[in-house]
């Protein structure tokens, strides 16, 4: 089979990691989820209660990373420790849900950057991007498909700079507006109701998604053993502590009398900024916006290609695919995530009704993962054996992983406009077990296959030894 190269060390994994989860949720989330759940500064509360779960979660992807680092993720995961059947369709279910996440970051970029025009009174430039956003949202899809196609050692340059360039921005920022914070702001605001802060915490965990995509390219980072785990957990603590100090500036320098008259629905942290920052220093922080949602479309295509891969190499999908160009890239992968982004964003009114497809598949991956944690261990102690990342009670951080991404998919399965996407994502899932049966043939999985073996065996086995018994009894 096709070998990928392993060109990603510790800082593009770091680098893909926050990139990754760094986006719209923390530069318009922040501010806008007051429209939605009025809360007021208590948000800060809410962004450290949504990093708890998001911290368990990670515990157990990396355990996992540490002992079965592949491209594919968690479909390695999944396939080889739980089943392969579900190990395919519950991210036959994310990698469409990525693609989504493409198209949506794609135009939710254009979208952000007519707030830096604004800031920089470029009306006429403001109106044009306005009017062609699916276009530029487009040219955005092809330029890091390219990107991606030129291989992952360029991949891990661009990913680089984009993540200094938004760290030097989220820096500045708190550093320009701490000298505006009073805590009076914030304790002004405080709402102490807890079942609203506990809705707020389920609506930011989502800022917190996105880790997972580096294990999707497994084969191509160094000593991934090591690499893989330590990359994933100093990213989201680190991440977790830009989010609460970047929502402590922001109510933190909002007066009640401007709390109370601000346009929450249609905010940004950047258009905040602008009313307390310099204008240049504002404008830098709404750049630094649209770096923070343009660089989750590089990794996405990076994670959802490699998906595809994956399930090329296992033969559920044709092996063309898995077919590597002179680069050691799967080109026909590349070439099927952007079209289908392309597609989506084509199709975007449409499509948004279903949005919260996106959601629910990427928890149902988190809970196969977390129930891959949990009896890695007990189930196939030979693979836990190898894990260099490790610790003592595991079982009860996948247990709390599982019951929380379980709470958080019921909690969204409840809301009336998770229909059109429950919808969606069954109709999807009924897809893939089709294409999973009518292939069946053609990938019988080689781990299943030796579970056969060893079963036929031990049966075997059983009966040679009631034979000699039966021989021995009959000779007395």
């Amino acid at each position: 089979m096709p070998e990928l190269k392993r060109e990603l060390g510790l800082k593009e994994v770091i680098a893909t990691v926050v990139t990754s989860v760094i986006g719209g949720g923390l530069f318009l989330t922040t501010v806008q989820i007051q429209d939605k759940v009025p809360i007021g500064s208590s948000v800060i509360l809410s962004y450290v209660i949504a990093a708890i779960p998001a911290v368990f979660i990670g515990l157990c992807y990396a355990v996992l990373a540490s002992a079965i680092p592949s491209s594919g993720g968690e479909y390695i995961f999944i396939s080889r420790i739980v089943d392969p059947f579900i190990g395919f369709i519950v991210t036959w279910s994310r990698w469409f849900a990525m693609i989504a996440i493409i198209a949506a970051m794609s135009v939710g970029d254009v979208t952000i950057f007519t707030h830096l025009c604004k800031i920089l009174h470029m009306s006429s430039i403001s109106y044009f991007i306005e009017s062609n956003i699916q276009i530029i949202a487009i040219i955005l899809v092809l330029l890091f498909l390219f990107v991606n196609y030129l291989g992952v050692k360029i991949y891990g340059r661009v990913q680089t700079v984009m993540f200094v360039l938004l760290v030097i921005g989220l820096v500045s920022f708190i550093l320009g507006g701490l000298p505006h914070v009073d805590f009076s702001n914030i304790t002004g605001t405080f709402n102490p109701d807890f079942s609203l802060i506990a809705r707020a915490s389920s609506l930011i965990f989502f800022s917190y998604l996105g880790f997972s995509v580096i294990n999707d390219a497994g084969d191509e980072v160094r000593d991934p053993k090591k690499t893989l785990p330590m990359g994933l957990m100093l990213s989201i603590f680190g991440i977790a502590v830009i989010y609460i100090l970047v929502a402590i500036t922001v109510y933190g320098s909002m007066s009640p009398s401007f709390f109370s008259s601000y346009d929450f629905a249609n905010g940004s942290i950047a258009d905040v900024a602008s009313y307390f920052l310099p204008v240049s220093l504002a404008a830098f922080v709404a750049f630094t916006g649209s770096i923070a949602i343009i660089s989750d479309i590089n990794p996405t295509i990076l994670s959802t290609s490699r998906l595809s891969f994956a399930w090329a190499r296992d033969r559920i999908v044709p092996e063309k695919l898995a077919e590597l160009n002179k680069h050691f890239v799967p080109k026909w992968t590349l070439f099927i995530t952007g079209g289908v982004a392309i597609v989506i964003i084509l199709l975007a009114r449409q499509f948004m009704e279903a949005v919260m497809m996106i959601n629910m598949s990427i928890l149902i991956v988190f809970i196969a993962t977390s129930i891959s944690a949990l009896i890695l261990p007990y189930k196939h102690p030979e693979i836990y054996r190898k894990a260099l990342f490790k610790f003592r009670g595991l079982w009860l951080v996948a247990l709390i992983a599982l019951l929380s991404s379980s709470l958080f998919l019921a909690f969204i399965v409840k809301m009336d406009e998770a229909t059109p996407g429950l919808l969606l994502l069954l109709a999807w899932i009924a897809a893939g077990s089709i294409l999973y049966a009518l292939t069946q043939e053609r990938h019988k999985m080689h781990w299943r296959l030796e579970k056969i073996h060893r079963k036929e065996k031990q049966m075997a086995d059983e009966e040679l030894i009631k034979e000699l018994i039966k021989k021995s009894e009959n000779k007395k």
